[in-house]
């Protein structure tokens, strides 16, 4: 059986000499596994096909169970992504979780146009990279069912306090006069052995930060980057919050977002390490 689909290449894993299994994120499909024949010699017309960030339309053939590449056209490649390694870094851990996230064979079409989006957004710079990064990170956390309620304190109702904290694991807000009473503790450092073990994670968060999140998780998809944080201070705190919400929540942390830190350290931070 032939058929054809539209899909954006999420994973590629080398087989044998010359073979590659790509893992592509399908309009009418999902997620699928396609195997690729011959594709690491540069010889192959479908070389080009099978690299990540490669949104094209795919024709296929199944045997034995499983789909092999015949040819296909490339849509866009987005190769602006190339232009720089903190965009590169942050469109390969966009990819990273959209694979923790998305099912296999089964479609998902609003997952695959808004990592589409995103991957535009990181090429084209349409906002700071952290504050993509964090839009990313809490709609895939709504996406997935981690929706967050943050309109108000969870034990006493209040909307305006002093001060706010993210309760992570329960995705609520406690108010610094709940957190003194009950003598809640404090999240300050989180380290990568117990960031998915630590059952009340509460870390502060700002007000700018709080309705950057309540805007991301209610708008529709391919507007959750329309919305400007003025101060560098709410930009990385919202990228912060956003990948220590996402990751205790799938229980799993992402080798792409370390080097992706890594690369966007600043200058004297890198010097002093």
């Amino acid at each position: 059986m032939r058929g054809t689909t539209d899909g954006l290449v999420i994973r590629e894993t080398a087989v044998g000499e010359s073979d590659k299994l790509i893992t592509v994120l399908t309009r009418d499909k999902g997620k699928i596994l396609i195997s690729a024949k011959g594709v690491r010699s540069q010889k192959s017309k479908n070389t080009a096909l099978c690299r990540p960030f490669v949104f094209a339309n795919f024709e296929y053939y199944e045997k034995g169970g499983r789909y092999w590449l015949s040819s296909g056209s490339i849509n866009d490649s987005f190769f602006g992504l190339n232009a720089d390694v903190e965009s590169l870094a942050l469109a390969s851990y966009i990819l990273d979780i959209t694979n923790e996230i998305s099912g296999e064979n089964s479609p998902d079409d609003t997952l695959l146009r808004t990592v589409l989006n995103t991957l535009f957004a990181i090429e084209k710079k349409i906002r700071p990279l952290e504050q993509i990064k964090g839009s990313f990170e809490f709609f895939a956390a709504a996406h997935s069912g981690f929706s967050p309620d943050l309109c108000q304190c969870e034990k006493c109702g209040q909307a305006k306090a002093e001060a706010f904290y993210l309760d992570v694991m329960n995705g609520s807000l406690i108010c610094s006069a709940c957190l003194s009473s009950k003598k809640l503790p404090l999240t300050e450092e989180i380290t990568e052995y117990d960031r998915f073990a630590t059952k009340n994670i509460l870390i502060p968060i700002s007000l700018d930060v709080i309705k950057a999140i309540l805007y991301v998780t209610s708008a529709e998809p391919k507007r959750i980057f329309s919305f400007a944080l003025s101060k560098d201070e709410a930009i990385n705190e919202f990228s912060h919050v956003g990948e220590i919400y996402l990751q205790n929540h799938l229980e799993r942390g992402f080798e792409s977002l370390e080097f992706y830190k890594m690369v966007t350290k600043p200058v004297t931070d890198k010097k002093q390490n």
